[in-house]
């Protein structure tokens, strides 16, 4: 392609719509060849020139070009071969849409540039956000039924672990601590070649352990998804919609995503709990291998009581436990329903 084979069509008195970009995408796939489009500029832009992105970065086909050639780019190689990726922009100082390439054009163009590419980034995630919405819409009556059954229990758990603390200070603390340096695992028995034992629901000791906290957050975003997000549409660009369509919508997504690892953790936390794992802990202490000089576990019908001592202290503490503690709990199928992964996607 020589000089005199450039074309500029300045035809674009507003940003090319979307019903554009899409019948070029098409033209795209089928010819490798995005710069042959109808009113597709392929003269070079000034270097001040304001550009806006009208497409994420492109893998154009080029074994479908003649010679399967590279793409020229209008900024830095108009009459010559130059890219295999690149990006569709709207130039509106002379009303052109080119294709160009992404690296040519972060050297060509400089902040207006990243200035685009920034505000491309907030127009794709409304996009994404306000496609989302209705879906997340109708999928709500399931998703706040799990929701609801994940913090009673969530709630429960937390209940129980405070309760400790309050009577215990330090007691979770200690013990988790001396846990994690041991991996997570126990010795319940001196006898030689005995293998180590995985302690349960580790979890519930933690001392950032508040299930409740999150499913409430959870909750939280599930109220927001009933309102309407704001009228917005690309042509707007950055401005008040936009940014709160941004923050709900980072918000809501966010929250959801933690809707089947709340799950996991509620049930792996309430493992603790389990008469096997208390045995194991009070096996663990007569090994000789625990820093506890005494390790007591006793039940009377739905109380425990604990009696513990250390060179960090004695704790003593006594809870109600539940036997529904995980009767109401969501299943991983019931999470895994609700098809999330599919709705972010």
């Amino acid at each position: 392609m020589s000089d005199s084979d450039l074309h500029s069509f300045p035809v674009f008195e507003t940003r090319p719509t979307q019903e554009f970009i899409d019948r070029w995408r098409q033209h795209t796939a089928e010819t490798g060849s995005p710069e042959t489009f109808a009113d597709v500029s392929t003269t070079k832009p000034k270097r001040s020139a304001a550009v806006i992105l009208l497409s994420e970065e492109i893998r154009v086909p080029t074994p479908l070009r003649a010679g399967g050639e590279k793409v020229p780019c209008p900024l830095c190689s108009p009459s010559s071969p130059k890219f295999g990726t690149g990006r569709m922009a709207y130039f509106p100082d002379d009303r052109s849409v080119r294709f160009i390439g992404h690296r040519c054009a972060k050297h060509y163009l400089g902040d207006n540039y990243t200035d685009a590419e920034r505000l491309f980034r907030i127009e794709a995630k409304c996009v994404e956000y306000i496609d989302l919405w209705p879906k997340l819409q109708k999928a709500l009556p399931k998703i706040n039924d799990v929701v609801l059954r994940l913090h009673g229990r969530a709630k429960k758990l937390t209940e129980l672990r405070s309760f400790i603390d309050a009577q215990s200070p330090g007691f979770a603390t200690f013990l988790y601590r001396d846990l994690v340096a041991k991996g997570g695992r126990i010795l319940t028995s001196n006898t030689p070649g005995a293998k180590t034992i995985p302690v349960e629901g580790l979890g519930f000791l933690s001392e950032d352990f508040d299930p409740e906290i999150v499913a409430l957050k959870i909750s939280t975003a599930c109220r927001d998804v009933r309102s309407p997000l704001p009228a917005w549409k690309t042509d707007d660009g950055e401005n008040d919609a936009s940014k709160e369509i941004m923050r709900r919508g980072k918000t809501v997504t966010s929250r959801l995503s933690e809707l089947a690892k709340l799950r996991d953790s509620v049930e792996e936390a309430a493992g603790f709990l389990r008469i096997a794992n208390l045995r194991h802990l009070e096996q663990w202490r007569a090994s000789g291998f625990s820093p506890m000089s005494i390790m007591s576990f006793k039940w009377n019908g739905e109380q425990l009581q604990a009696l513990a001592e250390s060179y960090a202290g004695r704790f003593e503490w006594s809870i109600v436990i539940p036997k529904d503690l995980l009767t109401n709990l969501p299943t991983r199928e019931e999470v895994e329903a609700l098809t999330l992964a599919d709705v972010f996607n």
